[in-house]
């Protein structure tokens, strides 16, 4: 999970840029990184009995040595891995020169570098926001997650398919009297993907409103449901679904709701979730329908913080333990023994476990100094609360040298059978590692 706003290009370097689909980068080989596994009791189901690095850490580097940089997502897409990151095409913002991220770089399920495809601005003319790749049956498909709704298709290998399509009309930069789409968050569910959208007037200023819009699609951008107004001053909207059901979640006036729409209910459920203003984050925690809310918590008087998360009844309630009944001792960080550095979350499911990684600073042992430590944790999911349930956590050093990352890290990890790839990038490189599970 993340979402960030960055730049994008002049139709100049189209050519050049979007056929530079090459074989074959280098990668730089370092030792393997050290790594402490641990697992600690709770109630059942068990998760994963053994999380471990599978051989050394490698920096991937693009054909002729260039790094990798920037990277703000990656996707598993059949068997390979597609990964988003800096264009090398730049603009002066705020008088800074910013990149957008619109390379799209293919890598085997071995985290190798197979082609490399910069598409520069080439997508969305003058677009500055990000854009969010969901899986489809074709390829992959990315929507715009900033302003604008425009939904492109690719293929495996990160080729562009046909040309933009607007998923909500789109509104002229003049206008004063149309909505236009600010901010969304897809997920797909089935023959397509619901996308959560607030709207506003424009031009916008710190007295905009923005009304929130949840609506199904399929992969060729035409509406499957019409679209539910569900909140009418959101921002920071978020969206889950599994099996039917969906979740939706955001701010309003400094507090955090989410909305459940179990399968087969007119309407949505809305509710406040006690996050003391933490922007929540909806997952799906089985395949039936299960869903959860994961958030950043603040350290206080009556709450540990860090990573924080619960399961959620059918009616989009929290479960907690028996003795408790707010939502500020649900920790799921606490053995991580770090502080995690960005809002932003990586969490999947997979083979019945909820899987979180994260980037967090502190020792990686009793007298080390405080840097940068990896962290990936297998939780179990059952009918108890997420704070409650068995988990495996695996705490990782990078040796050698470049064993700290720069201020924009970004981890994702990417699960195929029996064995993951875990990325790790910053605004200077990439950093690849194999993870295997016993």
């Amino acid at each position: 999970m993340r979402f960030q706003a960055f730049p994008r290009h002049l139709a100049l370097l189209a050519l050049a840029a979007a056929l530079n689909a090459c074989g074959g980068g280098s990668s730089g080989t370092t030792a393997k990184p050290d790594a402490t596994a641990a697992t600690f009791t709770g109630t059942t189901p068990d998760t994963s009995s053994l999380i471990d690095v599978d051989g050394a850490r490698q920096t991937l580097t693009l054909p002729g040595g260039a790094a990798l940089k920037g990277m703000g997502d990656a996707l598993i897409v059949g068997d390979h891995i597609v990964v988003r990151s800096f264009s090398d095409t730049t603009v002066i913002q705020n008088g800074n020169q910013v990149h957008p991220r619109t390379r799209l770089s293919v890598l085997d399920k071995d985290g190798a570098l197979v082609s490399s495809i910069d598409y520069g601005f080439t997508l969305a003319a003058g677009y500055l926001g990000e854009w969010q790749m969901l899986p489809s049956p074709d390829g992959f498909v990315m929507v715009q997650s900033g302003p604008g709704a425009k939904l492109l298709h690719f293929d495996a290998q990160a080729k562009q398919i046909g040309g933009a399509i607007d998923l909500y009309p789109g509104v002229a930069p003049t206008s004063t009297t149309e909505l236009a789409a600010a901010e969304s968050s897809g997920a797909v569910d089935g023959n397509g993907f619901w996308l959560v959208t607030t709207f506003s007037l424009l031009p916008v200023t710190d007295k905009t409103q923005y009304l929130l819009k949840l609506c199904k699609f399929d992969f060729d951008g035409r509406q499957l449901t019409p679209p539910f107004e569900i909140s009418t001053s959101a921002l920071h909207p978020r969206v889950a679904a599994s099996a039917g059901v969906v979740l939706s979640s955001w701010l309003e006036g400094g507090g955090a709701m989410v909305a459940m729409w179990p399968k087969g209910l007119g309407a949505p459920i809305v509710h406040t979730l006690g996050t003391s203003g933490a922007l929540p984050y909806p997952v799906a925690l089985d395949t039936s329908g299960k869903m959860g809310v994961l958030w950043n918590g603040k350290a206080s008087l009556s709450s540990p913080g860090g990573v924080m998360g619960v399961a959620l009844d059918k009616s989009g309630i929290a479960v907690l333990p028996a003795d408790r009944t707010d939502l500020g001792q649900e920790t799921l960080s606490g053995k991580w023994a770090g502080n995690g550095r960005s809002p932003d979350l990586d969490a999947h499911l997979y083979k019945g476990s909820l899987l979180l990684a994260d980037v967090v600073v502190g020792s990686y042992k009793v007298g080390d100094p405080v840097g940068d430590v990896l962290v990936l944790g297998d939780y179990g999911v059952g009918t108890a609360a997420l704070s409650a349930q068995k988990s495996t956590i695996l705490r990782i050093k990078l040796t050698g040298t470049d064993t700290e990352f720069g201020g924009t890290a970004v981890i994702r990890q990417l699960m195929f059978d029996g064995h993951g790839v875990l990325l790790v990038g910053d605004e200077h490189r990439l950093v690849m590692m194999r993870i295997k599970r016993n």
